[in-house]
């Protein structure tokens, strides 16, 4: 199996409201961004990407398996997971939205993350789905409107959406998943030890916790992601630091504290060569 390279990573739209996107796409959209040959190029995002089919079939690869989206159902992407649609059929319908990951509730990302692949797709059965559809249209009225108070009212809708989805998830656990190669394995595994461990251990730390070398560790998760051990406990440092910058009052200099940094300013620098802002321009921009 060979590594992931050169797979672009994208950062969400610039017209997103505190860390929300939604549209509501047709076959004229997508076509916009499939290519000649009938696919777009495969491209991960840094953001959870939630895709609700209304009408149509289309399509979908993800973690390289090719799943066919037909209406109605949920699809899910994962920050950082491979995928591109390949085809749609000429009368798609749906919600897109992107979410930053530190808007989810950890109990409710937790259950996203653990996911397979298989799972992440849950289509309605009958009688299921009606409040997601109808959360997903109030999301795209509040988003597409002029109300001063958009940011405040989506989320409280978002945290609607992403409990009903995860209940939905919930009541379809039973899906059966197919084997899981070692470098999945030792993915998933190590994304549980993120979980319980600090993320400024060094990777070092949990290739020992798995019974591996560092550099099979990196192997295993750059074959499964196309990134490195020390990306995913940045990536981890990050989405904890935006949680604290944006739901609390705190102070950058506490916030590194609580963190685990005791030199605020190498916080600060770290924060923006991740992200490319500062922690008082994320705050300043995602509380607009």
């Amino acid at each position: 199996m060979k590594t992931i390279k050169n797979i672009p990573i994208n950062k969400q739209d610039a017209r997103a409201v505190g860390g929300i996107d939604l549209d509501y796409i047709s076959f004229e959209d997508v076509k916009k961004e499939v290519g000649p040959e009938d696919y777009m190029q495969e491209h991960m995002d840094d953001h959870y990407i939630f895709l609700i089919t209304l009408q149509g079939t289309s399509v979908f690869h993800c973690d390289m398996e090719d799943f066919e989206l037909s209406a109605k159902g949920l699809m899910v992407v994962k920050p950082f997971q491979v995928h591109a649609p390949k085809e749609a059929s000429n009368d798609v319908k749906g919600f897109f939205m992107s979410v930053e990951s530190f808007l989810i509730p950890n109990h409710l990302r937790d259950m996203l993350e653990n996911l397979s692949a298989q799972q992440q797709y849950a289509k309605f059965e009958e009688g299921e789905g009606k409040d997601l559809e109808d959360t997903a249209a109030l999301l795209h009225q509040t988003f597409t409107s002029d109300n001063p108070y958009k940011s405040i009212i989506l989320n409280g809708l978002l945290t609607a959406f992403l409990s009903q989805a995860c209940a939905l998830y919930y009541k379809k656990r039973n899906v059966k998943t197919k084997p899981k190669s070692q470098a999945a394995i030792i993915t998933f595994k190590f994304k549980e030890l993120l979980e319980q461990y600090s993320f400024l251990q060094l990777p070092s730390f949990y290739a020992k916790k798995l019974n591996i070398t560092t550099s099979h560790l990196n192997h295993c998760l750059n074959v499964t992601t196309g990134l490195s051990a020390t990306h995913w406990l940045q990536n981890t440092m990050i989405t904890e630091a935006k949680k604290q910058i944006y739901y609390t009052d705190a102070d950058i200099k506490e916030i590194a504290y609580v963190l685990g940094y005791d030199d605020h300013t190498y916080f600060s620098r770290l924060f923006k060569k991740i992200t490319g802002q500062t922690p008082l321009s994320f705050r300043k921009k995602f509380r607009e």
